[in-house]
C-alpha cells in the first residue's frame, strides 16, 4: 500500500480503503490528495468513475480529524487554567472582529474604527461579543461620508447586514432593513452623526437613536431568534465609522435599563469563539461543507465518508446528511449535538444556515462536487450566498479551502464561479474535455417508424407522453406529429427486443423526463405480467420476471429512490429506469449495460450517462435508441408544472408559439456525440447482434459471461484483464518525488513552528 502512503493519507484512512479493496490510488487521487493536504484551492476534472469522491473525501477527513485532535488536546491540557483565567479576566473584550469580516473591510488595531473603501461592494463585520439576555447598547459615529448600515445579527447571518432572516440594519438613507426588505424608519444620517443601537432581549425588540434622540422601535425579533446571541454588525460602502461598545464613556447615554455591551453581565453575553446559549451546534460546529447537485449523490458521498472515517477515533469524526425528503428534526438534533462534516444539497443546507441551525463560522473546507451540474440546476446564487458566510482569514492550511470537482473544467460557468470563490487554484485536468472510458462500447439502434410498422401493434400496450394527445395519428397519416408519436411507440418495442436479444440481467435505462420513466415502468410491468396500473408502487421482482424494474427519478421520494437503488444493486430487480439525476456520480459496481431511450440534448450528458458502465476497468455497453424522424417532446421550465397530465391546445404548442414543447432532432444530437467521441457510433445488426468490429474486440478480450448478443461471447460487466493499469503505475511513479519533498518540507515547517513557539513562550 506504499502508493497511498506516499500521497500523505493517514494510516487510519489507508486501513479503511484497504478494507474496501482499494489497492492503489486512482490518477485523480494520486494528484489531488497531496495538493489538498498542502492547503491550496484545487479545481479537478476527471472522467466519471475515476475515484473523485475519495480524492476530496480522504484529505478533508484527515485535516478535519487533525483539527479535532488539536482542539481536544488543547482543551484537555488547559481546561483548569483556562477556567481560572476566564474568571479573573471577567467579560471578554468587545471590539470589531478581525476574523469575522469581508476582505474589503479594514479595522484599526484597537478594533473600534473601521472603513470599507470600495465604491462598488459592501463590506461587513461583526463584533466579538453578542448578547442573548438583558438590554444592551452600542454607538456608531460616522467619521467619513459614504453609505452605512448599523445594527445586529446572529453568527449565521450574512455580513451584508439586513439582507437575510438573521440580521437587522438601519441605513444612512433612513431605511431599516431585514431579509432584503427596506422600509422607511426614523430619519437619514451622515457625517458626524452618532447612531445608538439598542437590543432588548427581554422584550424582543431592536431600536435606534440618532444623536441621543429615540427613533422608536424598529424590529420585533421573530420567534426563531428568541434566545440566540445577536452581535453588533456594521456594513459600509466607501465609508468610515467609529464604534463604542461602552469601554469608554458614550457620547449619548443609553435609555434607562440599557447598559453598554462591553459592561453587560457575562451571563447575558456570548463570545464569537464559544457561542453559548443559542449558538448552533455548541462548540462542535461544521469544519467542512460538501455540496452535491442531487439527493442521491449527497447520500452516496455521505455513506462513503462514513466508511472512510470508521478508524478515525479519539475523537471520532461526525458527519451528517442534509437533503430534502428526509426528517429535518433528526438533522437538527445531530447539528445541536455537534457535526464536523456536512454533506447536502444546496437548498436544504442553505435553509439550515438561514434559520440559524447550521453555524458557518468554523468552516475550513467548501467542496463543490459535480460543480457543472450544480450550476446547471441554478444554484450559483445560493453557492455565492453560502460562500460569503464562511470565514476567510488565515493562511496555508488555516485558511478556507475551496475544492471544485467537475466532470469538465471547460465550461464558462465553472470557470466564472472559480474566479469568484477560488484563490490561485491548482488545476488538475485528467484526459481533458473529451474524456470517455475506453472500456465502453457504443452502439445505436435506428428507429424509423416509416420502415418498421410495429408501432401499430396494440399488444402489449405502450404508454407515451401525451404530447400528441390532440393530434391525429394513425397508419395512413403522413405528418410530423404522426411520425413523432409513432417513434415514441416504436422505441418501447425496440427496447423489448434489445433486452431479449442480449439476454440482459441488469441494465440502467435513461429516459428524458420523470413522466417518461413512469410510462416505461408501466410498459415493463405489463410485459412481466403486471397490469401496469398503480405503477408508482408496483414492481415485479426476482429472476422469475425478465422485465422486473424500479424507477430512480427526481419526482420520487427519497425513501422510494433509496429503496429502488438498493433493490437494483442487490439484484432484486433487473432494470433501473432513471432520469439524468442518476447520471452524475451514482456508483453501481460491475454494471454491464446502459440504454438511452432518448439521447440527451448535450453531448457531455451522454458522457455522464454512459460513464455508469466501464467503471474500474470493467467492460460496458452503451446502447442508444435513435429516432430517424423529428420527435416532439415536452419542455417545461416551470418547476412543479406538469402539462403532460392535462394536454391542451396551448401547452402542446412549441415554446416559440407560447407552448411547452420542442422538436427534438436526434440525428443532429448523434452527430454532436460522435464528434465528442471522435468516431462514429455503429448500429446493431438487424438481428440486434453486435457489430462485427465490436464483436471481434470483445471476443478477443477473453470471452465468457454476460449476454450472448446474437451468438458472440461478451464479458460486459466483468473486469478487463487484471492487475493495475499502466496509467496508474506511471502516475504513481511520477508523483512520488513531489510527495516525498512535500513531506520533508512539511516536517521542517512544523519543527520550525514549534521551536519558535517554545522560544516565544520562554520570553513571555
Amino acid at each position: 500500500m506504499a502508493a497511498f502512503e506516499e500521497t500523505g493519507v493517514a494510516p487510519e484512512l489507508i486501513r479503511a480503503v484497504e478494507e474496501l479493496g482499494w489497492t492503489l490510488p486512482t490518477p485523480i487521487q494520486a494528484e489531488a490528495v497531496p495538493l489538498i493536504l498542502g492547503g491550496g484551492d484545487v479545481m479537478a476534472a476527471a472522467e466519471t468513475g475515476s475515484g473523485k469522491t475519495g480524492a476530496f473525501a480522504l484529505p478533508v477527513l484527515q485535516i478535519v480529524h487533525e483539527a479535532l485532535r488539536t482542539r481536544q488536546a488543547a482543551r484537555r491540557s488547559s481546561s483548569d487554567a483556562a477556567g481560572d483565567a476566564a474568571a479573573a479576566a471577567g467579560p471578554a473584550a468587545c471590539v470589531l472582529n478581525a476574523e469575522d469580516r469581508d476582505p474589503v473591510f479594514a479595522l484599526s488595531p484597537d478594533g473600534l474604527r473601521c472603513q470599507a473603501r470600495s465604491e462598488q461592494a459592501w463590506g461587513g463585520c461583526r463584533g466579538t461579543v453578542g448578547a442573548f439576555g438583558g438590554r444592551v447598547y452600542y454607538e456608531a459615529t460616522v467619521a467619513d461620508e459614504g453609505l452605512c448600515r448599523v445594527g445586529w445579527s446572529t453568527q449565521a447571518a450574512s455580513l451584508d447586514l439586513g439582507t437575510d432572516k438573521h440580521s437587522f440594519g438601519f441605513g444612512g438613507t433612513g431605511k431599516k432593513s431585514h431579509n432584503r426588505s427596506f422600509d422607511s424608519y426614523g430619519e437619514a444620517y451622515g457625517l458626524h452623526d452618532t447612531i445608538g443601537c439598542l437590543l432588548d432581549c427581554e422584550g424582543g425588540t431592536i431600536a435606534f437613536t440618532k444623536n441621543g434622540k429615540p427613533l422608536g422601535p424598529a424590529f420585533q425579533l421573530p420567534q426563531y431568534l428568541q434566545g440566540q446571541a445577536l452581535y453588533p454588525a456594521i456594513c459600509l460602502k466607501n465609508a468610515e465609522l467609529v464604534v463604542n461598545f461602552g469601554s469608554t464613556p458614550f457620547q449619548h447615554q443609553p435609555p434607562p435599563g440599557f447598559v453598554g455591551l462591553a459592561a453587560a453581565p457575562r451571563a447575558h453575553t456570548a463570545s464569537w469563539q464559544d457561542a453559548p446559549a443559542g449558538g448552533a451546534g455548541g462548540d462542535r460546529k461544521p469544519l467542512a461543507i460538501i455540496l452535491e447537485p442531487a439527493r442521491d449523490l449527497a447520500e452516496q458521498t455521505h455513506n462513503n465518508i462514513s466508511l472512510f472515517r470508521k478508524h478515525l477515533r479519539d475523537p471520532a469524526v461526525r458527519n451528517e446528511l442534509l437533503v430534502g425528503g428526509t426528517n429535518p428534526a433528526a438533522q437538527l438534533r445531530a447539528l445541536q449535538e455537534g457535526v464536523d462534516i456536512v454533506v447536502g444539497t444546496p437548498g436544504r443546507v442553505m435553509d439550515f444556515i438561514e434559520t440559524g441551525k447550521l453555524a458557518t463560522d468554523q468552516v475550513k473546507f467548501f467542496v463543490l462536487d459535480e460543480a457543472d451540474r450544480l450550476l446547471d440546476t441554478g444554484n450559483q446564487e445560493v453557492i455565492m450566498k453560502m460562500f460569503r458566510r464562511f470565514p476567510k482569514a488565515g493562511a496555508g492550511v488555516a485558511r478556507l479551502q475551496v475544492l471544485l470537482f467537475s466532470a469538465t473544467l471547460h465550461s464558462p460557468e465553472v470557470r466564472a464561479l472559480a474566479d469568484k470563490i477560488c484563490q490561485n487554484p491548482i488545476i488538475i485536468d485528467l484526459k481533458g474535455k473529451d474524456a470517455v472510458p475506453e472500456t465502453v462500447d457504443h452502439v445505436l439502434v435506428p428507429c424509423d417508424p416509416r420502415e418498421d410498422r410495429s408501432w401499430l401493434q396494440s399488444n402489449p400496450p405502450v404508454f407515451t407522453d401525451n404530447c400528441h394527445a390532440l393530434d391525429q395519428t394513425g397508419p395512413n397519416i403522413d405528418s410530423p406529429e404522426n411520425w413523432s408519436e409513432a417513434v415514441k411507440r416504436l422505441k418501447q418495442r425496440y427496447l423489448q427486443r434489445v433486452l431479449d436479444a442480449l439476454q440482459m440481467e441488469q441494465c440502467l435505462i435513461f429516459c428524458r423526463t420523470n413522466f417518461d420513466c413512469d410510462n416505461l415502468e408501466r410498459f415493463l410491468n405489463s410485459l412481466g405480467g403486471g397490469s401496469g396500473a398503480g405503477f408508482r408502487g408496483k414492481r415485479e421482482s426476482g429472476v422469475e420476471n425478465p422485465y422486473s424494474c424500479v424507477v430512480l427519478g427526481g419526482a420520487r421520494s427519497m425513501d422510494e429512490r433509496r429503496a429502488a437503488l438498493q433493490a437494483f444493486k442487490d439484484g432484486d430487480v433487473r432494470f433501473l429506469i432513471c432520469t439524468d439525476v442518476a447520471a452524475r456520480g451514482i456508483d453501481i459496481q460491475g454494471l454491464p449495460y446502459v440504454i438511452n431511450m432518448t439521447l440527451p440534448d448535450r453531448s457531455e450528458d451522454y458522457i455522464h450517462r454512459v460513464g455508469r458502465v466501464g467503471r474500474a476497468d470493467t467492460m460496458g455497453l452503451a446502447i442508444s435508441l435513435v429516432s430517424s424522424v423529428p420527435e416532439k417532446v415536452w419542455y417545461c421550465s416551470i418547476k412543479g408544472n406538469k402539462p403532460w397530465l392535462q394536454p391542451d391546445s396551448n401547452n402542446t404548442k412549441t415554446i416559440d408559439q407560447g407552448g411547452q414543447t420542442i422538436w427534438y432532432d436526434e440525428a443532429q444530437l448523434l452527430q454532436d456525440i460522435e464528434k465528442r467521441l471522435s468516431r462514429p457510433i455503429p448500429a446493431l445488426a438487424p438481428d440486434l447482434s453486435l457489430p462485427p468490429e465490436i464483436m471481434a474486440r470483445v471476443a478477443g478480450s477473453g470471452g465468457g459471461g454476460g449476454g450472448t448478443g446474437g451468438g458472440g461471447a461478451t464479458q460486459y460487466g466483468q473486469q478487463r484483464g487484471g492487475g493495475v493499469s499502466q496509467e496508474v503505475m506511471e502516475r504513481v511513479q511520477a508523483v512520488r518525488p513531489a510527495v516525498q519533498e512535500l513531506a520533508r518540507l512539511e516536517f521542517e515547517a512544523q519543527s520550525s513552528f514549534f521551536m519558535l513557539k517554545r522560544k516565544w513562550a520562554a520570553v513571555v
